[in-house]
């Protein structure tokens, strides 16, 4: 994770209210090297354990979640911040 821990000091955003932007690296645009080392530092951390999936926020969690799930065959979700409103209609 040090090479985590350096993008973010060398290219990460603080805003007031502790909000960390990393999207030149995570989001808008995704640097496949350091996905791949944090898909492999967390498949290192959870490999041993009985996992079935990989869940993940939508957007800046998606990338580092499919490296992880790749790494360890495993299938990928993600939660949605709001729920699309297709699914909103048809349950009302």
């Amino acid at each position: 994770m040090q090479l985590l821990k350096k993008r973010i000091l060398q290219d990460g955003k603080c805003f007031e209210g502790g909000i960390l932007k990393v999207d030149s690296f995570i989001n808008h645009q995704m640097d496949p090297v350091l996905m791949k080392s944090i898909g492999v530092e967390f498949a290192r951390r959870f490999g041993a354990t009985k996992v079935n999936k990989i869940m993940t926020i939508e957007a800046s969690g998606i990338a580092p979640a499919i490296m992880t799930g790749y790494l360890m065959d495993l299938p990928v979700v993600f939660a949605k911040k709001k729920t699309p409103k297709t699914i909103q209609n048809s349950l009302f």
